[in-house]
């Protein structure tokens, strides 16, 4: 209540969440709450059963951040309709990046009614014997960069990898699988749980599942996920980012290696940060390697791009954050950094390092100490080493 009262929620919203809770501060099992946030509370959302409105939950979502926003939306089951209670613009677009359904406006409050994208028809579980088939070619569609740009969705491969979308509760489109995949009884009942959750579940033969991928040995089960990748500033050239005053971002300009980028999104996520913006011309969060590399970062953390890193760089110092910039040949000692504001930490190129426009621009630029014998690190290491540094910084453990 007190996150509630901080925000400013209004007080007709701070009684709804009163009487989620019995005398004896026990949730009511008609009710489901969650929350976000790791150090910090930076969301929450109430879940009440709603039969007025055509949907199975009436949705209160307070959330501060980026972050906060799509965890809580994550969480939201597949199969359910939310009538979402809309306080801010920005957080109704960012549920209906991941949701299908439409807005609905009254005297005095808007609404968003909607199923979790790739939920919004009823699932199928078929085999699929022929290439032409819709399923396998809106597949083949999205296996190319472009096709995943163009269509919002992106594909996963990797058993490990497949479990855990579903498990994390993305959007997710169809699941496609080979007889391999059904070796164990554990499997057939990850497919059962699968369709249950509304996921379509097809069978395929190796043949047709070399056809929409071009990894090898081919893989016995992939899947596709809807996700949104937003420009980091609005049309205006404002932030199209929020935070709170805790937010820490990590810029990535021209990291040309997909395993590279995977890493680094999977320490981005490990630790908390709020968002990744992507600059330059380097690898695609959606190359294949990248998602394997970020063990399912891809889809949690926010991720966004922009076409003018400059731009970029100049609206977060307007908004007082501090922009770092880590290069060999850097001024101070990341243990030295003085992090009181909101940090966005820049890592370059493998070769190259940063660009001579962006070192200009930065607030400062840092280095990591190191003994004689080397004068730099693999960037993934790198990134792991001043994002676990900023946020030690600015976080205390408990």
């Amino acid at each position: 209540m007190s996150f509630l009262e901080y925000v400013n929620v209004e007080s007709k919203v701070i009684d709804q969440y009163k009487q989620a809770f019995t005398n004896t501060r026990e949730l009511r099992p008609e009710c489901v709450l969650y929350s976000s946030g790791w150090h910090n509370f930076d969301g929450v959302m109430l879940m009440q059963p709603d039969p007025s409105y055509n949907s199975d939950y009436f949705v209160y979502l307070i959330a501060t951040t980026e972050r906060s926003v799509r965890e809580l939306l994550l969480a939201f089951p597949r199969q359910k309709v939310g009538m979402f209670h809309i306080f801010e613009k920005w957080i109704e677009n960012r549920i209906q990046d991941m949701f299908v359904g439409e807005s609905i406006q009254t005297e005095s409050i808007n609404y968003f009614r909607g199923v979790k994208r790739g939920s919004d028809t009823d699932a199928e579980q078929r085999t699929i014997t022929k290439r032409k088939d819709e399923i396998a070619a809106h597949i083949r569609q999205i296996a190319s960069i472009k096709g995943k740009i163009e269509h919002s969705e992106f594909v996963v491969e990797n058993e490990m990898l497949v479990k855990r979308a579903v498990t994390d509760g993305h959007p997710i489109d169809a699941i496609l699988y080979t007889a391999n995949f059904l070796s164990n009884s554990e499997s057939r009942t990850f497919l059962d749980e699968a369709v249950q959750e509304n996921i379509s579940c097809y069978l395929v033969n190796d043949g047709l599942m070399g056809s929409v991928t071009t990894t090898r040995p081919v893989p016995t089960i992939i899947t596709t996920i809807h996700l949104n990748y937003p420009n980091f500033l609005t049309e205006s050239g404002e932030l199209n980012f929020h935070y709170n005053k805790t937010c820490n971002v990590l810029i990535t300009e021209n990291v040309s290696n997909p395993d590279n980028l995977g890493m680094i999104f999977r320490t981005a996520d490990a630790l908390g940060i709020s968002g990744v913006l992507i600059c330059g011309d380097g690898a695609s969060p959606f190359h294949k390697n990248t998602i394997r590399a970020s063990r399912g970062a891809v889809g949690r953390l926010p991720m966004f791009y922009t076409s003018d890193t400059n731009m970029a760089i100049d609206q977060l110092k307007r908004s007082g954050w501090d922009v770092i910039g880590a290069t060999a040949s850097g001024d101070i000692d990341i243990h030295n950094v003085n992090l009181s504001n909101n940090t966005a930490i820049i890592v370059g190129n493998e070769n190259s390092g940063l660009s001579v426009e962006t070192r200009e621009r930065c607030s400062q630029l840092i280095r990591i100490p190191m003994a004689s014998g080397q004068s730099s690190l693999n960037v993934g290491v790198a990134s792991g080493i001043l994002l676990y540094e900023i946020v030690r910084n600015t976080i205390k453990y408990e």
